[in-house]
């Protein structure tokens, strides 16, 4: 099912009910976009299905200005329980890059930040080389708006990049062409319509879109109402007898 069929389905459908309203297809669009995360993080939860997984490798591992190592996310990715939203990152201990068969060697492990430094205090759990952690930091970072992954365990090699594997929402701003796929299960469509309907009702409760006229307002602009002449006030005066 492409964005294109599911966009202008909806939009016909809340131009007939509001034929008057302005409701643009670029509007529809992110409505569409907006519940399809929705439906795609509960339809994840409930199934845990790689349908809505993404790979990207190399992903170059930086440094920041306290010396910690990091990766900038390459992509929005869903909001789940325990950093479920990164499925796996890897990469080969021999090379120290995501060459060769990364997808079999090291992974890192799911952290919260508050729990960083309980790790280093058991012998079992403390970062290392091969038993490396991640914890994400997605707001700011000095004041910079930053979406990234820390990484622990590294800081006494020289990795290049690794290999990662995350459950990708989808982003208005990278939509190039309304053909393309919208990746939600065919099932599920109707859900999605349905309360992207819903939505736009709501939106047409503002009080300026409750009523429908019936008639195009541009056309209405250049009519002018014709001026009643006023009335005039005669007096009446009695002849002299």
């Amino acid at each position: 099912m492409t964005y294109r069929y599911v966009v202008y389905d909806i939009h016909k459908t809340l131009k007939k009910n509001f034929d008057d309203a302005d409701i643009t297809v670029n509007q529809v669009l992110y409505w569409v976009m907006v519940v399809a995360n929705k439906i795609r993080a509960q339809h994840d939860l409930l199934v845990n299905t790689d349908m809505f997984t993404s790979t990207y490798c190399p992903v170059e591992i930086l440094t920041d200005e306290k010396g910690r190592k990091y990766i900038d996310l390459p992509t929005s990715i869903m909001s789940l329980p325990n950093n479920a939203g990164v499925v796996y990152m890897s990469y080969n201990i021999d090379t120290n890059c995501c060459s060769g068969p990364a997808f079999a060697q090291t992974f890192f492990q799911p952290i919260n930040m508050g729990e960083v430094q309980g790790l280093y205090l058991d012998t079992y759990t403390k970062p290392s080389v091969k038993q490396p952690y991640f914890y994400r930091v997605g707001d700011r970072v000095n004041g910079i708006n930053v979406n990234r992954l820390y990484l622990l365990g590294l800081e006494c090699v020289d990795v290049l990049d690794l290999e990662i594997a995350i459950k990708s929402t989808l982003d208005p701003k990278t939509l190039c062409n309304l053909d393309d796929d919208l990746v939600v299960p065919d099932e599920l469509i109707q859900d999605l319509t349905m309360e992207v309907l819903q939505m736009g009702r709501f939106v047409m409760m503002i009080p300026e879109e409750r009523v429908n006229q019936g008639e195009d307002e541009v056309q209405m602009q250049n009519y002018r109402t014709p001026k009643v002449p006023e009335s005039q006030n005669y007096s009446t005066q009695t002849p002299e007898s």
